[in-house]
């Protein structure tokens, strides 16, 4: 990493430097419940520091793409990386569930830095096998996961407009 920025993972004994990415729901996660999910198995968090500051961090936990999840377009699509005798009713993935960059630094590309990290990592690390990444993309998100390669999971689905947060996903195996 350049300008001795590193990613490490968030131990117990890991102290927090003070962090703020403008989104309180980002920032109480990080303060107060990454190191419970990850005692209790649920999530890992990283984060991207440098010598002084707390840059970034993610969180990433295992997921699953489903065809109840997804409309049939989307799974067709999805079913057409794999030989058919692979087939399957879902696929393993990894989600990012929570990216958050501090505010001095958002203007640094360190979301992209971090999602292709993930990409890198699945690929020529997998240890468990997974062949997509998911995020549920907060509304004002959306476009940067779509610039990172990211695809609405349902993108036909009129609910889509209500919710706070939409599925999206990204195929591993374009990487291959």
């Amino acid at each position: 990493m350049q300008n001795n920025r590193r990613i490490v993972r968030l131990t117990q004994d890991y102290v927090l430097r003070p962090f703020d990415c403008g989104n309180a729901d980002l920032n109480d996660f990080l303060q107060n419940d990454a190191k419970a999910y990850a005692a209790h198995l649920l999530a890992v968090t990283y984060i991207l520091e440098d010598e002084t500051e707390l840059l970034a961090f993610f969180s990433v936990s295992n997921d699953r793409i489903s065809i109840n999840e997804s409309d049939k377009a989307t799974w067709r699509k999805i079913k057409q990386e794999f030989p058919h005798s692979k087939h399957r009713s879902d696929y393993p993935a990894v989600k990012i569930g929570r990216l958050g960059v501090n505010l001095a630094h958002q203007n640094e590309h360190l979301g992209r830095l971090i999602i292709n990290f993930v990409k890198d990592t699945f690929v020529t690390n997998n240890r468990t096998g997974c062949a997509f990444i998911t995020v549920d993309a907060l509304k004002d998100a959306i476009p940067f996961y779509q610039k990172n390669g990211f695809k609405l999971l349902k993108p036909s689905d009129p609910d889509n407009l209500g919710k706070e947060t939409v599925p999206m996903y990204y195929d591993l195996t374009q990487l291959l």
